[in-house]
């Protein structure tokens, strides 16, 4: 409890940390200069990104063996999306809220446990090889500051590259060396070698992945032209990297506080306002809460259906 309340008074720290900086009346103004328009688009995008990641975990659960019907897990996955909202942790507890729903599902809990973590490590895969690449096509185009990332472009892409193959190599080291792990993890191991076609797999879940970010990305930029950030997309791409990165770290409460500190710094270096960059992830934020309240609504419905009301006796 102690940790769960100290989690959570850092996260509302460092926001009002943030708001403090940026001006909470220029970030307001911001808020209330928005473009409808822009939003609703914005929100459609965020929406998007939700769906096609429930769809890409239902392709990775089915791949590991655990059949499940789409929808249930679309629903799992928006129940998640609440947890991650309320829950200290960041996306900790909306992880472990959907393995346990795999497991009332009737499916191992080691299993369920093992498709919710390979999910979310093949969205973070993709996401920082995307924005990698992108830096070093920017950096070899001359479009970013020398001073902004004192790096060659040659070997920005070669660490995208490698993060791009960390995966293969991953399999192939598991697969030399599993049968020298404890006993648990050996068999995990061993059980998941066994699963059929795994570069086709992987070359899936690289382009579920790849449209979940695009998706995501596009919902923040959209977000920052609604409140008048004027930036081309291939910048959101950059700074996606630190700024998601920053927000599922488990030090907050649904990445509040990190998501919007990141942004500030991130979109600063590219000649952002700080209201407007902490508007715009503020906006993002907000997306992704409008979808767990659904979740939330989905679960009390779910909760009320399996519990009716008892009729008195008379």
């Amino acid at each position: 409890m102690t940790k769960i309340i100290l989690r959570a008074a850092a996260s509302l720290g460092l926001l009002a940390l943030v708001f403090y900086f940026a001006g909470p009346a220029r970030i307001f103004a911001a808020f209330g200069n928005a473009n409808p328009a822009w939003l609703a688009v914005a929100l459609l995008s965020s929406v998007a990104a939700s769906l096609t990641s429930a769809l890409r975990w239902h392709a990775l659960a089915g791949w590991l063996g655990i059949a499940v019907p789409r929808t249930a897990l679309i629903v799992a996955y928006f129940r998640g999306i609440a947890a991650n909202t309320v829950l200290p942790g960041a996306t900790l507890g909306g992880d472990a809220l959907r393995a346990m729903q795999l497991q009332r599902l009737g499916h191992p809990l080691a299993a369920s446990a093992a498709s919710v973590a390979l999910d979310r490590m093949s969205g973070l895969w993709v996401l920082v090889v995307l924005s990698l690449a992108v830096t070093a096509g920017a950096q070899m185009a001359a479009l970013l500051p020398p001073q902004l990332l004192p790096l060659p472009p040659l070997l920005t892409l070669a660490l995208a590259l490698a993060v791009l193959s960390a995966p293969t190599f991953a399999w192939l080291a598991s697969r030399a060396w599993h049968m020298h792990l404890p006993g648990p993890l050996e068999r995990a191991l061993a059980a998941l070698h066994d699963r059929p076609a795994p570069v086709a797999h992987l070359v899936a879940q690289f382009a579920w992945s790849a449209g979940v970010q695009g998706f995501s990305i596009l919902a923040f930029a959209l977000a920052g032209r609604a409140v008048g950030l004027d930036l081309p997309l291939w910048l959101y791409v950059i700074a996606a990297g630190p700024v998601f990165v920053l927000a599922a770290l488990p030090v907050s409460i649904g990445g509040w506080g990190t998501r919007e500190a990141a942004a500030a710094v991130t979109l600063g270096h590219f000649g952002a306002s700080t209201e407007l960059a902490v508007a715009a992830a503020l906006l993002y934020g907000l997306f992704a809460a409008l979808q767990g309240a659904v979740g939330a609504l989905s679960l009390l419905l779910s909760k009320k259906t399996e519990h009716p009301p008892q009729e008195n006796p008379q």
